[in-house]
């Protein structure tokens, strides 16, 4: 009757329409059109039979779930994962129960199943995860990643949403006891080296932008520095030629004008140029005579401007001459003695000729310390080695004479005896003695190759040097300026 009651309310709200029908398990009833509201009387029509619903029957209760046993079944009882498959097949849901999905709990190596308000751990595979933290058969999962479990469907979504890179925290009910559970450490990973290649176009713009306001403020530092001092001591020797010769008609009185061909160094490490090459140094004729074709000239040096820095005053005198120019001897007390050959006596006797030929070159010892007061950009720095010119057939070369230890050119591999063939890009056939040094040293840091012939070998290596550096136990460091204290 209560069916039939709504029926015929729907019919009335719904106006005009057709008669609604229901389709139950029992009954049929009819009910009739209900006419429209705007008067007009609509045709009659067959009334169509409507179906009443049976009383519903009262639903069925599901029948409570099993007790779980408080004895975890041995290994043997718990069923193996098929060859091919990732987890092990959903549990029967009781009647009356949605069936549990499929729990992806394989990677983690345990075998769980619902519990009371918690994942019962029933095996635990060897060499897994879930036994690297410690879980054990029989222990009931209660948080697991900070989530609380109270079904195994949560735990598979707590172990799925685990970040592999963290480590893996659970708690565990184990008996009567909480049991706190950590997995193994996360491998850290190597740390990324960015290179240039690495970079993208704005940071490789940004890049240079920086070295270059670096550079410049390295540049305005060096300027702005204050000059400094530099001692180089008595008894320190400088070779010197005269670009135009020694002229014939040297006086007493006269003042000579001579060019610095092998550069002095501040200290026995080599490490940075006091006088440069290409300096220009002064010296005054006290003494010149002339006998039984002996010439006599006695010379002393007062004066060097060092070639990018300022003038100083010294005191130096001859003590040894070296060139291809026969008869030319220096005495004990600092003379320069020049004998001419007979058949070349007309020659000498006239008017300009040179008595000492422009390749000649007088080898100078200070009397007195020499104080170098310049800035720190005027100190060029070499790579560890020194030369000496040698001709070879092929044509000058310059042999490496001294190797210091622990700098660019014994970790490149120069050694004691090998021949330069290039020195910077320029051939050593091509360059004098002052230039070939002059190559050698520049700005502290800076880079060049140099070719050298090895004894024995049959073509030249090229080594990449670099200047103003030492190394210790592999590790790059700048060398000291030489008026900083060294360790």
């Amino acid at each position: 009757m209560k069916t039939l009651t709504a029926l015929l309310a729907a019919n009335l709200l719904l106006g005009p329409a057709a008669a609604q029908t229901a389709q139950k398990t029992s009954g049929k009833v009819r009910i009739r059109q209900r006419p429209a509201l705007s008067g007009i009387r609509p045709a009659q029509a067959k009334p169509a039979p409507v179906k009443v619903p049976a009383p519903l029957a009262p639903k069925p209760q599901p029948a409570p779930a099993p007790a779980v046993s408080e004895v975890p079944p041995t290994v043997s009882e718990v069923p193996s994962v098929p060859a091919g498959r990732k987890s092990l097949p959903p549990a029967q849901a009781p009647a009356g129960r949605r069936p549990v999905p499929p729990v992806p709990l394989n990677a983690l190596g345990a075998v769980l199943r619902d519990g009371e308000g918690s994942a019962e751990t029933l095996a635990v595979l060897p060499g897994s995860e879930a036994e690297a933290m410690g879980l054990a058969a029989g222990d009931r999962l209660a948080i697991l990643d900070g989530t609380p479990i109270r079904s195994r469907g949560e735990a598979a979504q707590a172990w799925l949403a685990w970040d592999p890179a963290l480590r893996l925290w659970a708690a565990a009910r184990r008996g009567l006891q909480v049991v706190d559970l950590q997995s193994r450490p996360p491998a850290e990973e190597p740390a990324f080296a960015r290179g240039r290649r690495d970079l993208s176009a704005r940071e490789a713009a940004v890049k240079e932008r920086l070295l270059q306001r670096a550079a410049l403020s390295a540049r305005m530092a060096l300027a702005q520095a204050p000059s400094l001092q530099v001692s180089v001591p008595a008894r320190q020797a400088l070779w010197i030629r005269f670009p135009d010769g020694l002229s014939g008609n040297v006086a007493t009185g006269d003042i000579l004008t001579g060019e610095v061909t092998m550069a002095v160094a501040s200290d026995a490490s080599l490490d940075f140029l006091c006088v440069p090459p290409r300096s220009t140094v002064w010296g005054k004729v006290l003494h010149a005579s002339q006998s039984d074709g002996v010439r006599s000239v006695r010379i002393h040096f007062f004066k060097a401007a060092l070639a990018g820095g300022h003038t100083i005053p010294i005191s130096a005198r001859p003590t040894d001459a070296a060139g291809e120019q026969p008869l030319v001897k220096v005495s004990p007390g600092g003379s320069l003695v020049i004998g001419e050959p007979p058949a070349a006596e007309p020659a000498r006797k006239r008017r300009g000729a040179p008595l000492l030929d422009p390749d000649m070159r007088l080898r100078l010892e200070l009397d007195l310390p020499v104080v170098v007061t310049e800035p720190p950009r005027f100190y060029p720095a070499g790579a560890g080695l020194w030369i000496k010119t040698k001709e070879t057939e092929s044509g000058r070369a310059f042999e490496v004479s001294i190797v210091v230890p622990g700098r660019s050119a014994e970790k490149a591999g120069l050694r004691v005896g090998d021949l330069l063939t290039s020195i910077a890009g320029r051939a050593a056939a091509k360059m004098d003695f002052a230039e070939a040094l002059a190559a050698l040293y520049g700005a502290p840091g800076s880079v060049f190759k140099a070719s050298a012939l090895k004894p024995g070998a049959e073509k030249p290596v090229t080594f990449e040097l670099k200047r103003g550096v030492f190394y210790k136990d592999g590790v790059e460091t700048p060398v000291p300026l030489p008026f900083e204290k060294r360790a």
